[in-house]
C-alpha cells in the first residue's frame, strides 16, 4: 500500500501541473522502498512522522535532481533518521 498519493505529493511539493506526474510518483516509490529497507514498515495507517519522512525525502530528491553536490545534505538524512528511528522493527 502506498503511503503517499500522489495527488498529495504533488500538493506538497506545490507542483500544479502535470508534466513531472511520472517523475514524482517514482520519487514517491523511491522514497517508501527507502523507509521500507531500512526497517519501517508502512502499515495502515501510517504514522505522521513516517509519512513526513517520506515527504521531506520527496522534496529533497525532485528539488535537487543532481546526483551529487558540493556538500550532501546531512540536515535532510538527520530529520529523515529522526522521525523514522522510533518506528524501525528491531531484529536480533
Amino acid at each position: 500500500m502506498a503511503a503517499l498519493s500522489l495527488s498529495d505529493a504533488k500538493a506538497h511539493l506545490r507542483v500544479s501541473f502535470s508534466d513531472d506526474d511520472v517523475y514524482i510518483q517514482s520519487l514517491i516509490d523511491a522514497a517508501e522502498a527507502y523507509v521500507g529497507k531500512i526497517g519501517v514498515a508502512l502499515a495502515t495507517p501510517v504514522p505522521a512522522p513516517v509519512l513526513h519522512a517520506v515527504k521531506l525525502l520527496l522534496s529533497h530528491w525532485y528539488q535537487s535532481r543532481d546526483a551529487a553536490g558540493e556538500k550532501p545534505s546531512q540536515s535532510i538524512a538527520f530529520g529523515v533518521d529522526a522521525l523514522l528511528q522510533p518506528y524501525r522493527e528491531q531484529s536480533l
